[in-house]
């Protein structure tokens, strides 16, 4: 009888030893299933991230008393700068998060031709990503205070709690009748992300829900990778 019941006991031991053992062999094998690689979308739809920091483009759009009528301007951009750790923030409205970083875009718009001094300028500019576009269009949507929120995705992993807000400072016209806009943009991505592109285009074009930018978009958009 004593026999029997220390074979039961042992039993019992080896079970509640192997149960125990199961979680940390499991723990072992928990790590988050990766997501494939995103592709480099915009050049696949033929759109080059060709503005520089600091050099002037030639910004084609409509002019806002008159859309039949266009104006060129120049546009630069001014600064990027990327904010993670302990940095102070630039903002007040912005909030820091593990495993994110803000990365902040200031732009120029300068308009000085005869139709901008005369029915002025309507400028278009959006915030979008360097990769797949349909991912990105798929989980955007309006925040709270003005941000819009969006994923992104970042050597496999998931990153959903990325956040973009857009600046704008119309400072009229000047004393060398230049009319002057400048815009700022600030985006919260994984830490060293590299695909946050600031496009500015052709207010004239028509962008129909349901669209990608790559539908809207033409040969004189301009646009600006944060790499």
């Amino acid at each position: 009888m004593k026999k029997t019941a220390l074979i039961l006991t042992a039993v019992m031991l080896l079970l509640v030893f192997c149960a125990c053992g199961t979680p940390a062999q499991n723990n072992a094998n928990t790590e988050p299933e990766l997501l494939p690689a995103q592709a480099a979308d915009l050049e696949a739809k033929g759109f080059k991230c060709t503005l520089k920091i600091g050099e002037a483009a030639d910004y084609k759009t409509i002019c806002k008393q008159d859309p039949a009528k266009t104006t060129t301007g120049n546009l630069t951009i001014t600064e990027v700068k990327r904010y993670s750790g302990n940095d102070k923030l630039p903002s007040d409205v912005l909030t820091a998060l593990d495993g994110y970083e803000w990365v902040a875009i200031k732009a120029s718009a300068v308009f000085d031709d005869e139709n901008a001094r005369v029915y002025g300028v309507d400028r278009a500019s959006v915030i979008t990503t360097y990769y797949e576009l349909e991912y990105y269009e798929k989980h955007l949507e309006e925040g709270e205070n003005g941000f819009m929120k969006f994923s992104a995705v970042k050597d496999g992993i998931e990153y959903p709690e990325c956040l973009y807000l857009k600046s704008v400072d119309n400072k009229g016209w000047n004393e060398e009748r230049q009319s002057v806009c400048e815009y700022t943009w600030y985006a919260r991505v994984p830490k060293g992300y590299d695909g946050v592109v600031v496009v500015f285009y052709n207010a004239g074009l028509e962008w129909k829900d349901g669209q990608y930018i790559y539908e809207v978009l033409d040969k004189d958009a301009l646009l600006f990778r944060a790499e």
